[in-house]
Order: structure tokens, then C-alpha cells, then sequence
């Protein structure tokens, strides 16, 4: 059994941070070498979103509330996360976990998040529950019956800047810090809003288009840039007082 224990700390540092040993803190370690955070933990924390990996992608921990708990379900083909999403999770410790599914049939990481939900809801009753998916059919029923028959506050959504909408403002405010920030650091700044557009969906791959083209419009909105003929020119003015 102890076994079993050391090899899923190991392969909890390989997947979430591969930073150090710091990472696996907080976190529970099942028999089988699957890793999810312990009820204990989860006591701590009132709001929870369930991350259905395999169905959505586009995640930016960095955004999100921070009295928020994040559990990641992955799908049996999704080997690791990505090295930057990585680095976000082992920043928020105990608060992160995930779970990886091994097999690769039709609804797995669905039963697997149902599961991780009622043993959340039973240690915290009173908890505001979101799940992140598209799965419609798989989430909704399941949704509708534990808020009208039971009473919990559970939903679903399909976009990460749904699950806490009254939060969503301080997390774009981070966002254009963030860039301002990024491209305060470039030694080359971009010519043509074309440039500027693609610096922007590479740093930000876990917005969607819209929220991306947000960013971009806010620059030239505060006055970090202007555009005469087709061509940029950034307000070295403003990026110093960013």
C-alpha cells in the first residue's frame, strides 16, 4: 500500500508542477494511485469548481477567486497538464487537485465528477458547486435534481467566466495588468494590430476569442496605443504608470 502511495506523490509532481515536492501537500492519494484532494481539505472551502479537463481546456487558475477550491478530472488520454497551467496550480497548494482517469470509455470523467461532487456536498451541504463542461445531457439532469429535490446549490456552465460572474470583472482587470506587464517586458513590440492580436492569443491562450479581443480594444481604449495608417505606436507614458 505504501507503495502505491510513493508512486502516485511522484506522478502527482510530474503532472501538476514538476517544481518540487511541495506540491503534493494537501492532497489525497487513493489506493490506486489516483489523486484527489481528501474531504478534509475540502471542508476549507464553500465554492468549488469541477473541472471536466477532457471536455474544456481553456482555463486560467490565475483569474479565478481566490477562496475558490479547483478540481481537475482528466481523461485517460491526457497524459499531463500544460507546463504553464502547471505553474498556476502548484501556486495555489492545497487549493488544487486532480484526479485522472485511466480509462478512455464514454462518460468516465462524468461519473468520476458526480462522485467528487456528492462527497464534496457531504462534508460541505451549504457549498456553491459549479462544474465546468459542455456536457449538457450528462451534467443538466443531475444538476436539476439536486437543486429542486435537495436543495444544494449546485450548476453547470460552459465557460469558466460563467462559473462566478460576480467575479468576473477583477479577473479581466488581472488580465490587462498582465499584459501591460507582458508587453512592458518585450524589446520589440509589435508594428501592425495583426502583431499585437497574435502576442495576445499567445499569452492568453485560455481566454476565448471575445475576451482576447477585449484586451486588445482596452489598449487602445486607455490610451497604451494608437493606430495611424495601419501602424502602432505605443504611449511610453502609460506603460509607466501601469
Amino acid at each position: 500500500m505504501a507503495a502505491k502511495r510513493e508512486k502516485g506523490c511522484k506522478n502527482l509532481v510530474y503532472v501538476v508542477a514538476e517544481v518540487t515536492n511541495d506540491a503534493v501537500e494537501g492532497l489525497g492519494v487513493a489506493e490506486d494511485g489516483i489523486l484527489m484532494a481528501s474531504p478534509r481539505v475540502c471542508s476549507m472551502s464553500e465554492r468549488i469548481l469541477l473541472v471536466d479537463y477532457e471536455n474544456i481546456q481553456a482555463v486560467d487558475l490565475q483569474t479565478l477567486p481566490t477562496d475558490v477550491m479547483v478540481r481537475f478530472v482528466l481523461g485517460g488520454k491526457q497524459g499531463k497538464l500544460p507546463s504553464e497551467l502547471a505553474i498556476h496550480a502548484h501556486a495555489m497548494g492545497d487549493r488544487f487537485a486532480y484526479v485522472r482517469i485511466l480509462s478512455v470509455e464514454r462518460n468516465a470523467c462524468d461519473f468520476c465528477i458526480a462522485f467528487y461532487l456528492g462527497e464534496f456536498l457531504r462534508h460541505n451541504p451549504k457549498a456553491e458547486c459549479v462544474i465546468l463542461s459542455k456536457d449538457k445531457k450528462g451534467f443538466d439532469p443531475l444538476v436539476r435534481h439536486l437543486t429542486a429535490e435537495r436543495g444544494l446549490n449546485v450548476r453547470r456552465v460552459s465557460a469558466q467566466k460563467e462559473a462566478f460572474p460576480g467575479d468576473h470583472a477583477p479577473a479581466l482587470e488581472n488580465n490587462f495588468e498582465r499584459l501591460t506587464t507582458l508587453l512592458k517586458k518585450e524589446k520589440a513590440l509589435p508594428r501592425k494590430r495583426k502583431g499585437l492580436e497574435g502576442k495576445v492569443k499567445s499569452w492568453f491562450q485560455q481566454l476565448s476569442a471575445e475576451e482576447r479581443s477585449e484586451l486588445t480594444q482596452r489598449l487602445f481604449h486607455d490610451g497604451f496605443v494608437s493606430e495611424s495608417d495601419k501602424s502602432l505606436t505605443f504611449v511610453s507614458a502609460r506603460f509607466r504608470g501601469a
